[in-house]
């Protein structure tokens, strides 16, 4: 193999490896946006149930107590 086709073919993987670096950080990046958007709506529905669970208690301490005509 001669020195200029040694060269050429270290050049085609590197282009090769520069692109697939980019994909890969370009995949990473979305992941990272996704995971921030899926923690920021684990947040409000934790506060939303934690809201419910509160204003449910107060309902289920009438719901223990026998209605008026037993």
């Amino acid at each position: 193999m001669s020195v200029n086709k040694e060269i050429q073919d270290l050049q085609v993987k590197v282009a090769f490896l520069e692109n697939t670096l980019s994909k890969i950080s370009d995949e990473y990046y979305q992941q990272q946006r996704d995971l921030e958007n899926l923690k920021r709506q684990y947040k409000m529905l934790s506060e939303k149930l934690n809201m419910v669970s509160s204003s449910d208690t107060q309902v289920s301490d009438f719901s223990d107590e026998k209605p008026p005509h037993y």
